[in-house]
């Protein structure tokens, strides 16, 4: 009968009710998982030219891809290429200077 006579009473006494019903904790830790790869961040400094090329190869790769590829995948996958290049370098003698290492492994096939 008492809640014919004051019909709001229920709906105060519910929300009084929710707020002391203590929150249960997450299971799972706030934030972004972690990833399956540990991963660093690092600051690098690069001229214009060099960030002209590292998105060029970005967005190529994200076409490639059909989906978004990261500045830091990006960089990933142009490491892995030049290590794979390197390997395949039949001496490592005479790289004295920059521009000799450059032209073996660009211009190697």
């Amino acid at each position: 009968m008492a809640s014919l006579q004051n019909p709001n009473r229920n709906a105060w006494v519910q929300l009084y009710e929710a707020r002391r019903v203590p929150n249960e904790p997450e299971v799972r830790s706030p934030g972004r998982p972690p990833g399956i790869v540990p991963r660093r961040k690092v600051g690098l400094t690069l001229s214009q030219g060099e960030i002209t090329e590292l998105e060029n190869w970005r967005e190529r790769f994200s076409r490639m891809l059909h989906r978004s590829v990261s500045a830091g995948e990006t960089v990933g996958i142009l490491t892995r290429i030049c290590t794979a290049r390197f390997a395949r370098m039949k001496d490592e003698e005479g790289m004295e200077a920059l521009a000799a290492l450059v032209e073996r492994l660009v211009g190697e096939e």
